[in-house]
């Protein structure tokens, strides 16, 4: 008897529960609810723009070899080639950045002052500079040409002709495409070519050549 008496208590007290009490308990569970999906749907949206940003970050480290700004890098390494035929400074201004630096074949570090100083005291002269087997990357703002050179020409009255590689380092500032560096390596002298055997110079260009050739076997 006492077991039901205690069993009816209980089941009066639960009933007795407000019914307010149990609607804010339903209602409170479902803002849990709510506010962890929020939660869980800002954190996929953070991860989904991380990915998306370092996705980017990556392709912009791809090296591009065609488009607009490769074949600009193109345009810009001919239009130098043919200033320099002409000693065109006021277009090598344009091309060169201030801060520009060259490496000869011979290990000479020069700078853009000394490239335009060697043209105004007409020390440097070229009648061919041809470019061939070309690589062109773009890495976003900055961009690299490689090719091969046959060159004829003096510079301080030394012949410097023959093949030669060069690389040039491109950087865009401001939307313009600039010069910034380049590097050149000496290849062989065979193939300097351009220059005709029917030149009067072609018989003592091949004795110098053989000469330095034995000489530095």
């Amino acid at each position: 008897m006492k077991i039901w008496l205690l069993l009816a208590f209980v089941f009066a007290c639960g009933a007795a529960v407000p019914a307010g009490a149990q609607h804010r308990s339903s209602r409170a569970a479902k803002s849990r609810a709510a506010a962890l999906k929020a939660t869980a749907a800002a954190r996929d949206k953070a991860e989904r723009a991380r990915r998306a940003e370092a996705s980017a970050k990556a392709a912009a480290l791809l090296p591009e070899t065609s488009g607009p700004d490769a074949d600009q890098l193109l345009r810009l390494d001919e239009t130098w080639a043919q200033a320099t035929l002409r000693n065109d400074a006021e277009t090598i201004t344009h091309l060169l950045a201030d801060e520009y630096v060259a490496v000869s074949s011979q290990g000479l570090v020069s700078n853009k002052a000394d490239v335009l100083a060697a043209i105004a005291n007409d020390e440097a002269k070229c009648d061919v500079n041809k470019g061939f087997e070309y690589i062109v990357r773009v890495y976003g703002n900055t961009g690299l040409v490689i090719h091969n050179t046959s060159f004829r020409g003096l510079l301080n009255g030394v012949n410097t002709s023959g093949e030669y590689r060069v690389t040039h380092f491109f950087i865009k500032r401001n939307g313009k495409w600039l010069v910034a560096a380049k590097h050149t390596t000496f290849v062989v002298p065979e193939r300097v070519t351009l220059v005709s055997k029917k030149d009067p110079r072609y018989g003592s260009e091949r004795r110098r050549r053989k000469g330095r050739d034995v000489a530095g076997q």
